[in-house]
């Protein structure tokens, strides 16, 4: 009976949601109570493709951006201009970064992350249960969605362990064994243990592929949202990731990492790693209740300045835009701000975290609370704000695809494995960077060419700051090249990975904060700026992971209670080498001096 139930919840779950038309044919008959196994294995892992990884939580999103000492403001990959100082007196209770003593929340929804990996990945579990009682062609055909829903749930829980450090993993998904309090494992155990499946499942996907039957294969192409059952895509997403997750514990494991990257960097990602799905965006920025990510950046969008410690090193000349000089990216990540009635001056201006120099960008009112939400009338938009916000027509208002991984990505991870020499790319460090810096530019010129709802009546001016054209390929190569030689330049591996994490920051940002701010912590890069005001100089309120949620305390206390020792702000992430711990993230002073 329970499994009828089941049975009946899943298919009502993808009743009501469905990405492109062959999703809509999930089952033959979506009215029936007991579908084949391999029809509940098969829609089971798209469930997870979507929830986890398409749709987000708008929840946590907003939240989030709403909190303005949530990490993605603090680890400035966002930031926005307060109305007033207050903003500030949140760094002037803890200036010396001791975080324990801070009595509410610095992370928004942060537990959010914590329950994700249980909550919305439970389908790992169902999967294997299902696939435990199968055998012969049955088992044959299926266990593909097992092995790729292990990737899909292992993804999730390093990023969990990233911010958490010690998480139940082991012990997780086993409710029907009875074991319903999991103990917590050792981060640097789990991270061995999934690079391990990542191997595993990557060599051997092939051949579990061409058992699977004609008819098998035909539902995997369908069932498939993310790479329509091409098996090399997921090999080379498996790579980048065990390729990732190597890179991060190279500081305390690095032979075991050298070995997982020589072999990792063999089969690569080589393009970006995409896809759209028009059909679950129907509550991107509508009224009624939840939503997905983008919904969110929506109600929320005059928390996305762009804060200077990224504006500088894209904008690097003065306030306005000069093709020959600032980065190619900058237009279509950041929206120009259009500083006369003509609009032939685009003003890309940047917030500080030097509040003294922030309140001479305050004009007047309309300025700060006039554009709340970025909307169709881009034409009023351009040109009523004093500063920058991430621009709404690349991230807000447009069909932005998902994000799995991209070529500049992996050029960036490739540009570190190069330069502490963790294995042999066949290219040196400053070429990676080189090219991270074209592919990214393609990638943000497509995100910003996708389909979006800025409106039919703009004038060809303000056309051309929604949309920009995109340089030609010698605009873009001579910046690259710009980027490789002050890369090249700089003195010894950390002026060369401040560098490095700076692209890093601009390639990724708040498309992916949580990366940023984890390799923000692993690598202490880029540095980011103090926070300056009238009452307090250079303050740093600085963390280092995030808190459990309260509930574990209640419902798995035996367990909880022997890592509740660590369970604070400032104890490392095992990641983080010895070396590196007693380092700041911050740079000596601001970047901008206070404005007359």
């Amino acid at each position: 009976m329970m499994k009828n139930i089941f049975y009946l919840l899943i298919i009502s779950l993808f009743i009501v949601s469905s990405c492109e038309d062959e999703l809509d044919k999930l089952w033959e008959d979506p009215n029936r109570y007991t579908p084949k196994p391999e029809q509940v294995i098969s829609g089971m892992f798209t469930n997870m493709q979507q929830t986890r990884f398409f749709k987000g939580d708008y929840g946590e999103w907003y939240w989030l951006l709403n909190y303005e000492n949530s990490f993605i403001h603090q680890a400035q990959v966002v930031t926005y201009l307060p109305y007033s100082e207050d903003w500030c007196l949140w760094f002037e209770q803890f200036p010396y970064g001791d975080m324990n003593k801070y009595p509410g929340n610095p992370n928004g929804n942060h537990d959010l992350r914590f329950r994700a990996l249980y909550d919305e990945l439970k389908n790992y579990g169902l999967i294997q249960d299902e696939l435990s009682v199968l055998s012969g062609s049955e088992l044959d055909d299926n266990i593909i969605f097992g092995q790729l829903s292990t990737v899909i749930k292992n993804i999730v829980a390093l990023q969990a362990v990233d911010l958490f450090n010690k998480i139940p993993f082991s012990e997780a998904y086993k409710g029907p064994q009875g074991l319903f309090f999991p103990k917590y494992d050792d981060g640097e155990e789990i991270y061995k243990t999934i690079i391990a499946e990542y191997k595993t499942i990557a060599e051997g996907l092939p051949t579990v592929h061409s058992k699977m039957s004609a008819k098998a294969k035909v539902a995997f192409e369908t069932q498939d949202i993310f790479f329509k059952g091409n098996v090399n895509k997921w090999v080379q997403f498996i790579n980048a990731h065990r390729l990732k997750a190597s890179i991060r514990i190279s500081g305390v494991a690095g032979d075991l990492a050298k070995t997982h990257i020589a072999e990792a960097i063999k089969n690569l990602p080589t393009e970006d790693f995409t896809f759209v799905c028009p059909e679950l965006n129907e509550n991107r920025i509508g009224a009624s209740g939840g939503g997905i990510i983008q919904r969110a950046w929506y109600e929320q969008h005059y928390m996305t300045c762009v804060p200077d410690q990224m504006m500088m090193r894209m904008n690097r000349g003065d306030s306005l835009y000069n093709v020959n000089e600032d980065d190619p990216r900058l237009p279509v990540i950041v929206c120009g701000h259009a500083i006369d009635s003509t609009l032939e001056k685009v003003e890309f201006t940047g917030v500080s975290m030097n509040w003294n120099r922030n309140k001479y960008l305050r004009v007047d009112s309309i300025r700060i609370h006039g554009v709340t939400r970025p909307s169709t009338q881009m034409k009023n938009y351009v040109q009523r704000n004093a500063w920058n916000y991430y621009h709404p027509a690349t991230f807000t208002l447009n069909e932005l695809p998902l994000y799995l991984f991209s070529r500049a990505e992996v050029d960036l991870l490739l540009a570190e494995v190069s330069l502490k020499e963790l294995a042999n790319t066949g290219k040196n460090a400053g070429e990676h960077i080189n090219e991270s810096v074209i592919h990214s530019t393609d990638f943000w010129y497509m995100i910003n060419a996708c389909p979006d709802y800025c409106g039919d009546d703009l004038s060809p001016k303000v056309e051309a700051i929604i949309h920009p054209t995109k340089p030609g390929a010698d605009v873009v190569q001579k910046y690259a090249s710009t980027i490789r030689s002050e890369f090249e330049a700089a003195s010894g591996v950390e002026d060369k990975m401040e560098i490095l994490m700076q692209q890093k920051y601009i390639h990724l940002n708040i498309l992916q904060p949580y990366e940023c701010f984890a390799e923000l912590r692993r690598t202490r890069h880029p540095k980011l700026e103090p926070v300056t005001s009238g009452s307090m100089t250079k303050a740093i309120a600085m963390w280092e992971r995030f808190k459990y949620p309260s509930s574990e305390l209640s419902t798995n206390f035996d367990n909880y209670s022997k890592v509740s020792a660590e369970d604070n702000y400032t104890s490392h992430i095992f990641w983080v080498p010895q070396n590196k711990r007693a380092e700041t993230y911050f740079m000596p002073d601001q970047l901008k001096p206070n404005l007359p």
